[in-house]
């Protein structure tokens, strides 16, 4: 697997918190070792020191202030002036995990003030102008990303899209072919309707290979957009089990369709599935099976 390009806010590396901290994140600390990273931290890029006096957010009738409420300070149009160079000065980049609750970096969590009191939650600025410059990336922060599905769904992601990026890389028709084969199932789980134009595209010969390689990365980021549901698991399960189903024993092959339903039924973990057909894959020489990046789409040390 290539190592995903990530962007970390710089308070999980160094101690630039407003109170002089350092975030230490059990999954951010075990994910380090298996990606690329740059740091940003737009409050003290702008000028501001370490410690600081804090910043919120304050709600006006169309738009949004960075207040110092202690010192009635106004750093709006300097953090503005910051997000807009520094955002378009990000290239290359597989995802982004940001600081929870932060007025620069929160994603969703940050609160909003209005006369004085919590009024509700908003994006951090960063957040926020990053969300509008890379649509189809993952954007998290550390607290989004102590649920499960919400960490599983961002780590298929960046890997996913590290692999895509690095296609750009010595392209030949021939690796985009090898490539969208490894993710046909993955690609199935996510959505039926972009694999089948993900495989039209592959297929097309009337367009050059590059003008096929930017649409099908294009492509293939939209596809990702949505977290598949059980039920889309499920199916791809079911299509899985069919390359082994003749081979193995009426009651192997009712023991694994009991398994998948338990699955759809949300009684037992994907993985003990993916593991079995992983298995039988083996037993069966099943190459094919094997390659799919739908079996293990990240490092499973990752798994937490």
């Amino acid at each position: 697997m290539t190592k995903p390009k990530i962007v970390l806010s710089r308070c999980f590396l160094k101690p630039v918190r407003y109170n002089g901290g350092v975030v230490v994140d059990e999954f951010v600390e075990k994910l380090k070792p298996y990606i690329e990273y740059i740091d940003f931290c737009p409050e003290s890029d702008i000028g501001l020191g370490v410690p600081r006096q804090r910043l919120i957010i304050v709600g006006e009738e169309s738009s949004k202030r960075l207040i110092q409420p202690e010192t009635g300070k106004d750093f709006t149009e300097k953090m503005l002036e910051y997000v807009e160079k520094t955002v378009s000065s990000i290239t290359n980049i597989d995802g982004f995990i940001l600081k929870a609750k932060s007025p620069s970096c929160g994603v969703g969590s940050t609160k909003l003030y209005r006369n004085g009191a919590v009024a509700g939650r908003t994006d951090g600025f960063f957040a926020e102008a990053i969300k509008k410059h890379f649509p189809y990336l993952p954007i998290e922060d550390e607290g989004r990303l102590k649920d499960e599905g919400i960490r599983t769904h961002f780590l298929t992601r960046i890997f996913s899209f590290s692999e895509v990026r690095n296609l750009s890389i010595n392209p030949e028709p021939k690796k985009l072919v090898e490539f969208h084969s490894q993710y046909k199932y993955l690609l199935m789980t996510y959505s039926q309707q972009s694999l089948k134009q993900l495989s039209q595209l592959v297929a097309d010969a009337s367009i050059t290979f590059e003008e096929k390689l930017n649409r099908y990365r294009i492509k293939f980021y939209e596809a990702f957009s949505k977290k598949p549901s059980k039920k889309r698991h499920v199916n791809t399960l079911m299509h899985l089990m069919g390359y082994v189903s003749r081979k193995i024993t009426s009651r192997e092959r009712n023991h694994l369709l009991s398994l998948i339903n338990k699955y759809g039924e949300g009684k037992i973990p994907l993985k003990l599935i993916l593991e079995l057909i992983k298995s039988l894959s083996y037993r069966f020489d099943n190459e094919y099976i094997l390659i799919q990046k739908y079996l293990e789409p990240y490092p499973e040390e990752l798994d937490v």
